[in-house]
C-alpha cells in the first residue's frame, strides 16, 4: 500500500481526507476525477489560506508551528464540501458501498462528477 495523504488547512485548522472516496495515494488523488475536483474547490474556496498535503507516513509538516499530531483537533470537512459541490451540481452522490454489514463505517462513497458539458465541447445532439 503506498503513502496516503490528506489536506491540511493549517489557517483554519481543517482537513480533508479522501478514505471513503477510494483514493489516498498521490497518483490516486491525481488521476481521481472526484478527488482532483474537491482539491481543487476547497482551494479555490480557501484562497489565501496555508494548506498543503501531508502524509501519513512521513515527517512532512510543512507548516511553522504544530505537528501532525494536531490533526485529531482538526475539524474535518470531506462530507460538507461533499455536500456543497452536489448542492452546486459539480458531482452526484450515487450512495455508499459497504463492504461488511457488521461493520457499516468501512464504506466507499460511490461519487462521480456531474454530466455538464464543459464550455466549449461540442453538443452531441
Amino acid at each position: 500500500m503506498g503513502i496516503g495523504y490528506e489536506l491540511v488547512n493549517y489557517t483554519k485548522r481543517e482537513c480533508v481526507m479522501f478514505m471513503h472516496i477510494g483514493a489516498n495515494t498521490a497518483w490516486e488523488l491525481a488521476i481521481h476525477p472526484v478527488t482532483a475536483a474537491i482539491t481543487t474547490f476547497y482551494l479555490l474556496a480557501n484562497l489565501g489560506d496555508r494548506i498543503a498535503f501531508v502524509s501519513d507516513s512521513y515527517d512532512d509538516w510543512p507548516f511553522p508551528g504544530g505537528s501532525k499530531d494536531d490533526l485529531e483537533h482538526y475539524r474535518e470537512m470531506t462530507d460538507e464540501l461533499v455536500a456543497q459541490m452536489i448542492a452546486a451540481d459539480i458531482i452526484v452522490d450515487e450512495g455508499r458501498q459497504v463492504f461488511n454489514e457488521d461493520e457499516p463505517e468501512i464504506y466507499l462513497r460511490r461519487l462521480r462528477l456531474s454530466n455538464w458539458q464543459f464550455v466549449g465541447e461540442p453538443d452531441d445532439g
